[in-house]
């Protein structure tokens, strides 16, 4: 991800799972226990502009300001025993493998206030981020529609394309969905809207 107010690239493969790796569900099972898992809920604004992009790139954003454009998420996750709670606003261009991105964090009284008009085009979903290789696996189990996938970024595309799955998570594998605008996390979403019109809190430790 991209740091507050700088023009990055997410690069970024995704894969389609027909299950979670086994054992993952258990929080004190071996492979759950290496990493992080969270509860994210997130909802999509009008597509980003490219006088979006330049209006946010170069500057600092007040956390306070209401996002009216892009992705908003909120971050859900145990720590030392604690709930801890983080929101994001995130611009995204392109396709495919590498994308643009720019990420500020945003309070959370602005998160609420743009969820309002996300009405239609949210998801939910559990986080498992699992490090291995010098690499941070995520996999996401979506609540509505429900989907499994995992995903992996890399520093530029060269190193992307020599990635290799580690044998826990090949073994889930349907196909990969990187160039698949079906699986974009904003799709998804959209689909999700179609079904439920809209979306709840899922929490980190359920």
């Amino acid at each position: 991800m991209s740091g507050p107010g700088r023009d990055g690239f997410e690069i970024e493969r995704k894969w389609l799972l027909h299950r979670l790796p086994v054992g993952l569900e258990d929080p004190a099972g071996p492979l759950a226990a290496r990493g992080e898992r969270w509860g994210i809920r997130q909802g999509y604004l009008a597509a980003p502009s490219e006088s979006d992009f330049a209006a946010i790139i170069g500057r600092v954003v007040p956390e306070a300001e209401v996002p009216v454009v892009g992705r908003i998420r909120e971050i859900r996750r145990i720590e030392d025993g604690r709930s801890v709670v983080r929101h994001l606003h995130t611009l995204k261009g392109g396709s495919g493998l590498v994308r643009r991105e720019v990420e500020r964090p945003i309070t959370a009284a602005a998160f609420e206030a743009a969820w309002t008009g996300t009405v239609g085009r949210r998801l939910e979903k559990v986080r498992w981020r699992i490090p291995e290789g010098g690499l941070v696996w995520e996999i996401d189990r979506l609540k509505t529609p429900a989907v499994v996938l995992a995903e992996v970024e890399a520093a530029d595309r060269d190193a992307a394309l020599a990635i290799r799955l580690p044998a826990w998570l090949a073994a889930c594998v349907d196909r990969e969905v990187t160039d698949d605008p079906e699986f974009t996390n904003a799709e998804l979403a959209f689909r999700s809207g179609r079904f439920v019109g809209g979306s709840s809190e899922v929490d980190a430790s359920e």
